[in-house]
């Protein structure tokens, strides 16, 4: 702060300002007006600050200097100029020389102070910036810096002495007792912050925030009773504001007094019915007094509001339940509230992928695959909803179309992701492109599988593909999926039929059969690769009454491949 504006600048600037001093452009015609300031204010004397300060533009009377003064002031001039210009140190040597004149000149030691402060030396800054304040006790300019440099050093006793001395010297000005208070604060002393803020009220009366501050002050202390009396206070004071009895209402849900937070909300939605924030409320109550029904009928209220953003829908949604809520004990309201608040907003896209997560758990594919492909039209940056996407549709599987859109879509935006390319090959599989299919599985061979992600699936893939393509390579694959998943029955089942094709391992085949039989005993296609093995292995007797329960068991009209295989077994020697 430089000595010439030193009485004008006002106090908010002061609170956000650390030791740097204002830098005004020195034009002819600022000079001038600082000589006329310098006339009247840094002559080193108490005099002059004890008077009120004018105002940034009030004219002044001109007082006559005698040449020491004028002298003086002409120093402290070119002083301001070397600073201004970068020249700090030839600054600080100009102080010093109008300290060698005029030792209890203020506004020198005040400039030297804020100079020696930027480099750091604090002892020094302090120990000038108070000299500034004893030679010329009326200027809070002076005293604020010096709290400034107790604040910077964490000297806490000392910082709150000057601000017990600045809201002396200025007892009028609010912001001073906020500082002061919050000087307290710093050591923990909420007594003294308390009875501080217990001044501004005496001087203004009832306020929404030294109410508030005072609350959470007496809520650190413990005495919950002393901040419950400053919010009920504020409620009377200004009972039109109804956002006073939502504070008041959160109050006592804090302190467990739910029958006058009741009072509370009840007084609101009398006052303010379409208020898009007392439904939740409500809600929170509802659900803290242990009546779920109502808490859900509030938020559905809630949910419906125009003026409730999707943004903060959202967030309600998944603050107001747990996981577990959400998801279970609760689910048929959460689904019922999602619908709601989309139905009810102008922006349901904001929705899609929080809805699909919902339907996906709820096991509706189909749904659910549409919301997150709804979602992707506006961000398709996010790969857990390109994920989410395909493995609904690979659950649902009734648009295989769309599944391999949606795949090489992803594969590109992200090709170093897995379950594009699986996707991708379990279309080409079931569409009979087994090259193809067998290409995309082994693109995921090579991306890797993290922690086991669609390692046995990828397997099992590539067995099917390279069986289908007549290829023994898939014996490798049928047993790399068993290694992952010995007691997979589809696989056991497979793998065994191919070596009874191949009249390999007939033995092997045949302990592998039984063991997918043992899991489903009525699978017709089990039965039928069973009989078929002990076929292979002459043993027709034995395989009868398995390919007959597979005829029996065979839904729809029977196979081909199973007729051959009925006609070879019970065809009699």
């Amino acid at each position: 702060m430089c000595y010439r504006c030193k009485k004008n600048r006002k106090v908010n600037d002061m609170r956000h300002t650390d030791m740097p001093a204002c830098r005004p452009a020195w034009g002819l015609g600022a000079v001038c007006a600082a000589l006329l300031v310098l006339a009247v204010g840094c002559s080193g004397t108490r005099q002059a600050a004890a008077d009120k300060a004018p105002g940034r533009y009030e004219r002044r009377p001109i007082v006559e200097r005698n040449d020491e003064q004028l002298k003086t002031e002409t120093m402290m001039i070119d002083a301001k100029m070397l600073e201004q210009t970068g020249q700090a140190d030839g600054a600080a040597q100009r102080y010093g020389e109008v300290l060698s004149r005029e030792p209890r000149n203020a506004a020198a030691m005040y400039e030297l102070s804020r100079l020696v402060a930027m480099q750091g030396m604090a002892d020094s800054a302090i120990a000038l910036a108070r000299r500034s304040v004893e030679a010329d006790r009326g200027n809070v300019w002076y005293a604020l810096h010096l709290a400034t440099l107790y604040r910077l050093t964490n000297r806490q006793k000392e910082y709150i002495d000057a601000w017990k001395g600045i809201v002396a010297m200025k007892p009028d000005v609010l912001d001073y007792y906020y500082e002061l208070s919050n000087a307290y604060l710093m050591t923990n002393d909420y007594k003294n912050a308390i009875a501080t803020l217990n001044r501004v009220e005496q001087k203004v009366g009832v306020t929404e925030p030294v109410s508030v501050q005072k609350a959470k002050l007496w809520t650190a202390m413990g005495r919950n009773d002393k901040a419950m009396a400053e919010y009920e206070a504020l409620v009377a004071a200004m009972p039109n504001e109804v956002r006073y009895s939502g504070i008041l209402a959160e109050s006592y849900m804090a302190a467990g007094k739910y029958d006058k937070a009741k009072q509370c909300y009840d007084r609101i939605v009398a006052a303010d019915p379409d208020d898009e924030y007392i439904h939740i409320s409500l809600a929170e109550y509802y659900k803290t007094v242990g009546e779920p029904r109502k808490a859900y009928e509030e938020l559905r209220i809630g949910m419906a509001q125009k003026n409730l953003s999707t943004t903060n829908k959202l967030q309600i949604l998944t603050n107001f339940y747990t996981n577990e809520e959400f998801y279970g004990i609760y689910s048929k309201y959460t689904y019922d509230l999602l619908e709601v608040a989309m139905r009810c907003s102008d922006d349901s896209v904001t929705f899609a992928a929080f809805y699909g997560d919902i339907l996906m758990r709820q096991r509706k594919y189909a749904d659910a695959a549409h919301q997150f492909a709804l979602y992707l039209t506006r961000d398709s940056s996010r790969y857990e909803v390109w994920e989410a996407l395909l493995v609904s549709e690979l659950s649902a599987y009734t648009d295989t179309a769309a599944l391999g859109r949606d795949a090489r879509r992803a594969s590109a935006l992200f090709p170093l992701h897995l379950l594009p390319y699986y996707a991708q090959a379990v279309v080409e599989h079931d569409n009979g492109r087994y090259e193809r299919a067998v290409e995309l599985g082994r693109r995921c061979e090579q991306i890797g599988f993290d922690k086991g992600y669609l390692e046995a699936e990828t397997y099992s893939l590539l067995a099917e593909c390279y069986n289908r393509l007549d290829d023994t390579a898939c014996y490798a694959y049928y047993e790399r999926v068993l290694k992952l998943q010995p007691n997979d029955a589809n696989i056991l089942n497979s793998y065994a039929y191919r070596l009874a094709v191949d009249g390999r391992r007939l033995d092997e085949a045949e302990q592998m059969s039984r063991r997918s039989l043992k899991a489903e005993p009525d699978n017709p296609f089990y039965l039928d690769t069973y009989a078929w093995i002990l076929h292979r292995q002459g043993r027709d007797d034995e395989a009868r009454p398995y390919i007959e329960k597979a005829i029996q068991r065979e839904e729809g009209e029977v196979s081909d491949e199973v007729k051959e295989h009925y006609e070879a077994i019970m065809k009699k020697d």
